[in-house]
């Protein structure tokens, strides 16, 4: 099957051991992949299976036979953990005469970032001497106020103090903060389509007084990580979270036959919407808990009758062919953002949906890993 990307896209001939973690045992090794191997190549190998349903929500696991190392790299979650991932207002980067562990000096004058605080732009520094990978709708709290990562993108290891574009979840408030944590969650698939591909702040907005109000959650600053934190939001997602965990376990027992999950595929009320996918469980499973929390949310939110296509009645519950054809079209207008020696964005826009793909790129290089495959339906 051959897929019409525009520009060739290429992925990195490393192998590993495909496993599942937690109560799934270690599986055989998966082939390399093939040399010169494009993108669309190695989504070929991804398999849809059969999904788990709980009530307007469908989740179809993902596996594939291949895989790719991604130890190299650290997340949002474990950067802020270790400290060597930090996150700040605009205008609040350190002085150059605080020096880190390391004994390097900041820059003595970063003017670009002495602007004052700015709704839509934070600055990050990876102190890490691995790549950070930073997934949209990732919400990180504190500050003036709390947000959420814009796009997917890879921060180098030991960078400089870099823009990192934002969109706000909290909106009633500016406070004196500066610094922020990561909240350990993950905004639900509309705020992420608001921000990654409508890239609209109203949009987000709207999304999460939505949201709020469904769960009978609003505050006095339309704070999503109040929403997120709501004893309804608790009660109604743990819930369902907890329940659909199990059944995706056994689920994959049954199915998996020597193919590692990672990733998977979403319809609510009958209506294929969303596909989170990666390059090996290892890293699908670091995601997995947010990722599913952001899917019940959705499903909660928009629940029965709806505008389509996020809420079309359930009358039905698509075929795993169906939902591997979501998956795999792609068809659409191609657009690239490439930053060297850190990452490359393809963007497809169809006439109906949104592709996002995140590769890692080395110095100099021309063939990049992939690491989160994301397709968004669109209204």
């Amino acid at each position: 099957m051959k897929k019409d990307w525009g520009i060739a896209m290429t992925v990195l001939v490393l192998l590993i051991s495909p496993m599942l973690a937690g109560t799934l045992a270690p599986r055989p090794k998966a082939p390399p992949l093939p040399k010169g191997g494009g993108v669309g190549e190695f989504r070929e190998s991804w398999r849809v299976l059969e999904p788990i349903v709980r009530r307007n929500l469908t989740i179809y696991p993902v596996v594939t036979s291949l895989g790719a190392d991604t130890s190299g790299f650290i997340t949002l979650d474990e950067g802020v953990a270790s400290g060597q991932v930090r996150i700040l207002e605009r205008g609040q980067v350190e002085s150059p005469l605080v020096r880190p562990r390391d004994g390097r000096r900041w820059p003595e004058q970063t003017p670009q970032y002495q602007a004052g605080a700015s709704v839509n732009e934070l600055v990050l520094v990876n102190d890490s001497s691995k790549p950070l990978l930073l997934l949209a709708g990732e919400v990180v709290s504190g500050g003036k106020q709390n947000r959420i990562i814009g796009a997917d993108v890879v921060v180098p290891p030991k960078s400089e103090p870099m823009p990192l574009a934002v969109f706000c979840v909290e909106h009633g408030r500016w406070s004196t903060g500066s610094g922020f944590g990561s909240a350990k969650a993950i905004a639900h698939p509309q705020i992420r389509m608001e921000a990654q591909a409508n890239k609209s702040q109203q949009g987000v907005w709207n999304s999460v007084a939505r949201a709020a109000g469904v769960m009978a959650a609003e505050s006095s600053t339309q704070d999503y990580t109040h929403v997120l934190a709501s004893p309804q939001a608790q009660s109604r997602v743990e819930a369902a979270a907890k329940s659909i965990e199990g059944d995706y376990e056994r689920e994959l027992r049954e199915q998996i036959r020597g193919r590692s999950a990672v990733g998977v595929v979403v319809a609510i009320n009958g209506a294929l919407v969303w596909s989170d996918v990666f390059p090996n469980a290892e890293l699908f499973r670091k995601y997995w808990p947010k990722l599913l929390r952001s899917y019940i949310m959705e499903a909660e939110s928009r629940g029965q009758g709806d505008e389509p296509p996020w809420g079309r009645n359930l009358a039905s519950v698509p075929t795993t062919k169906q939902a591997e054809a979501f998956l795999l079209e792609d068809h659409g207008r191609v657009s690239i953002k490439l930053e060297p020696a850190a990452y490359r964005r393809t963007e497809i826009a169809g006439g109906n949906y949104q592709v996002v793909a995140l590769e890692a790129m080395g110095k100099g290089e021309e063939v990049g890993l992939m690491l989160h495959y994301n397709k968004m339906a669109r209204g």
